[in-house]
């Protein structure tokens, strides 16, 4: 089988669907014999991971980037140009015209442009109505990282059952691991405090930030001296209500956009992570943070319960009250803070890249063959 991938995500910023991308290439590339596999448009290496930026160079950015919009907007399949010889095009919501005569596949993250759509563009709208109307109906088979996502595609969009595969994302080892020298140079270098509340993710409305500041300036203000917050991640879209929330937030520390590489020290660094989103397919954060033996707090929504299940106390996103009272419920409790971090611990051993690679393979298999 031979099989085109499409990489458009590489080429974009992005945060959280462009390192699962990366994550699970990474170590599909080296596994998928007997087949083969290839990227799209014309990437012919998988390029160092970057989340500020494209993966690759500026001129090969632009072109590529360049020949999807125009293929998108003008009318000719880029797709069908780069395929051939392809069995199968796995495709992502940023190419509107698919190859003829190939077996069709894709991930689906979410459905929340329709669900939430005032926490997202109207570019993210357009494109998400542009694929529910033009190529999820084309696909041979569906791939989804959750049940829950899976339960909104069969019923919001009445795609069968029968296509859809859930497939886990997977945790890095590297968020398993602390060392304390490792821990004192990015300490020193984002200045962090000794202790502190966690936060990672995009600063945009899905993530449900300006509730959890909220939340944290009704704790006590002793537990918010001895527990800053800590926000990690770049600004993005609808972004004003948060800047005005944090104008207004004292001990609330904005590190913005950090390395990847850094990352596992920064949660291995905190004493508490809060994840109250609005709605996540998946939550690689969640899963990080669990690696990193850190008691959560999520959202009761999505997919976060099945990702964390009882090692974290699940809140309701939209009641700040709740998640204000779940943080200083576990900051004041050691043993449970101890028990949902061994319990995170456990149960993120059972997320590996390894898995998904194989997986999704697999996925690729049965979709041929069936």
């Amino acid at each position: 089988m031979r099989i085109l991938y499409d990489g458009t995500p590489l080429l974009m910023r992005s945060a959280g669907v462009k390192n699962y991308h990366h994550s699970l290439l990474k170590h599909l590339i080296p596994n998928i014999a007997p087949h083969r596999l290839r990227l799209f448009p014309y990437l012919r290496t998988l390029a160092r991971n970057r989340n500020d930026s494209s993966n690759y160079p500026r001129l090969a950015t632009s072109l590529r980037l360049g020949a999807v919009l125009g293929s998108n907007y003008l009318g000719f399949s880029l797709a069908d140009f780069d395929s051939s010889g392809a069995d199968l095009f796995h495709a992502t919501q940023h190419v509107w015209k698919l190859p003829q005569g190939k077996c069709l596949t894709s991930m689906v993250h979410d459905t929340t442009p329709l669900s939430f759509p005032e926490c997202h563009t109207q570019s993210n709208i357009r494109y998400f109505q542009a694929f529910v109307g033009d190529t999820l109906h084309r696909l041979h088979r569906v791939l989804v990282p959750s049940h829950a996502v899976k339960t909104s595609l069969v019923e919001e969009l009445r795609v069968p059952d029968t296509k859809i595969s859930v497939v886990y994302h997977g945790v890095e080892e590297a968020f398993f691991e602390s060392s304390a020298s490792a821990h004192a140079l990015v300490r020193q270098k984002y200045k962090l405090p000794d202790k502190y509340v966690l936060f990672v993710g995009t600063l945009e409305p899905r993530k449900n930030a300006v509730r959890l500041i909220e939340a944290y300036s009704l704790m006590p203000e002793e537990l918010r001296w001895e527990y800053p917050l800590v926000l990690v991640g770049s600004l993005g879209w609808k972004s004003n209500e948060i800047k005005r929330a944090l104008a207004k937030a004292p001990k609330v520390n904005v590190l913005g956009h950090v390395i990847r590489a850094l990352l596992p020290q920064i949660y291995h660094g905190a004493s508490l992570f809060a994840f109250p989103t609005l709605y996540e397919g998946f939550g690689l954060p969640l899963l990080e943070a669990m690696a990193a033996r850190l008691p959560i707090i999520t959202s009761n929504t999505g997919a976060a319960p099945e990702i964390a299940g009882d090692s974290a106390l699940q809140v309701d996103p939209l009641s700040v009250a709740e998640i204000s009272n779940a943080m200083e419920r576990i900051l004041g409790n050691v043993q449970l803070s101890s028990a949902l971090g061994g319990a995170g611990r456990q149960k993120a051993r059972a997320f590996t890249w390894q898995r998904t690679a194989a997986q999704t393979k697999a996925f690729f298999e049965k979709a041929l063959g069936g």
